[in-house]
């Protein structure tokens, strides 16, 4: 049998990590309490049967000193809420078993979640409900640092951690794992910045970037073994992605749309059904520069661009022993897209071409140029390409099967 505590509140000042003098509870704060002053838990609170903690006032920190806040998972309950008040900061323990979230914050501009351990969220949803470990909406400026999210639950969404219209955020050094949807989701959320988290085996995305986060940044995750893309970032303008590691997801690495304006760079990219894909979704992707990037060992190609992605830069990218069959994949694969430049790539030793421009349509795959790229021993042609390709010379291709090397453009 659990036992609770009801001892009457004897107050002791201490001194919290992040400076704010902080009483301490003594084993009096109980299940479904609002909290106006900064506290450090002395006990777990467990089978709250509805929302565990209630931050009523700004400037509060809640320090769970290693303890747990544990629900029952009924209707609506969330873990630790917080709605209207700023500079809230929530540490130092765990939350499990609510249904609608684990923390939420709502209009909580500069608030904190750091060092949490966030579980067991939003098990039994159904479609139509949605369910995070963590919860940033209407919050500009919060920080999600070094916490571990696992909702390994049955449910139709149960996400790690969703930003929603809540510019500046920041998502640091996070374990974001085995979520019963998207391991992060960041909508609307201007120049929030995705940095070093561990983002694996999520049912659907490792991490999404989605319309009007302009200017972020995604840099140093690594997404593994997701169900089926590692990184997406699309319907933005302005982002910057590099450094991540993307690896045995269900189908891309690192998936683009509507991107403008942005930069990908030094991303790895392998045993992905595909690696990277730049598609112009429904308005098209322009002016995105891809270099440094490795986009080998894929099932099926290694980068690709997709209708629509027009007037981008692709250079210095490796995209090798891709196994796609025949007329599937290859190394690099322009598809529909005009105006690309493509410089100084290696394609080497892919089961079918190395660089390849094709079009569905006659004019839909025109003025993209080649320049000094190297496409060797590949299982097709070096370079394949269709009328209207611009060749800027220095182009290297020796050994692919079957002869010529080169179709469409000249090579040495």
């Amino acid at each position: 049998m659990r036992r609770f505590l009801t001892a009457s509140l004897t107050v002791v000042l201490v001194v919290a990590p992040s400076g704010v003098a902080t009483a301490s509870d003594d084993g009096s704060v109980h299940c479904g309490q609002t909290l106006t002053s900064s506290t450090r838990l002395t006990h777990d609170l467990l089978d709250c049967p509805g929302t565990g903690l209630i931050i009523g006032a700004d400037d509060v920190t809640l320090d769970l000193a290693g303890h747990v806040v544990d629900g029952v998972n009924s209707p609506g309950s969330e873990g630790v809420a917080v709605d209207g008040h700023a500079g809230v900061r929530i540490e130092n323990g765990s939350v499990r078993e609510f249904f609608l979230n684990g923390v939420a914050l709502r209009d909580a501009p500069g608030s904190s979640v750091v060092n949490l351990r966030i579980s067991q969220i939003g098990a039994g949803g159904g479609e139509g409900d949605a369910s995070a470990g963590v919860l940033v909406k209407d919050s500009a400026g919060v920080v999600v640092k070094g916490s571990t999210v696992s909702n390994d639950v049955a449910a139709f969404q149960s996400d790690g951690i969703d930003v929603l219209f809540s510019p500046d955020t920041r998502l640091l050094d996070n374990v974001v794992a085995r979520n019963a949807w998207n391991g992060m989701f960041v909508l609307a959320s201007p120049r929030s910045h995705v940095v070093g988290n561990r983002l694996d085996q999520n049912q659907n995305q490792g991490i999404e970037v989605n319309f009007g986060s302009d200017g972020a940044e995604v840099r140093d995750n690594r997404a593994r073994a997701n169900a089926v893309d590692g990184i997406v970032v699309g319907a933005v303008s302005g982002a910057r992605v590099s450094g991540n590691d993307a690896r045995g997801n269900g189908d891309t690495g690192l998936l683009f749309f509507d991107l403008v304006d942005s930069r990908v760079r030094n991303n790895h990219a392998r045993g992905n059904v595909v690696g990277i894909v730049l598609a112009g979704g429904q308005n098209g992707s322009h002016g995105n520069r891809l270099d440094g990037n490795d986009t080998s060992r894929n099932t099926q190609a290694g980068l690709v661009l997709d209708t629509q992605a027009d007037h981008n830069t692709i250079i210095g990218n490796v995209s090798n022993a891709n196994l796609g069959r025949p007329g599937e994949g290859g190394g690099i694969i322009v598809v529909d897209s005009v105006g690309n430049a493509l410089v100084r790539n290696v394609a080497n030793g892919n089961l079918d071409v190395g660089i390849g421009v094709f079009e569905n349509s006659p004019g839909f795959a025109v003025g993209n140029s080649l320049r000094r790229n190297v496409a060797n021993g590949n299982g097709g042609h070096g370079f394949d390409v269709v009328p209207g390709t611009i060749d800027l010379g220095g182009n290297v291709a020796h050994g692919n099967t079957p002869a010529p090397d080169c179709l469409g453009v000249p090579c040495t």
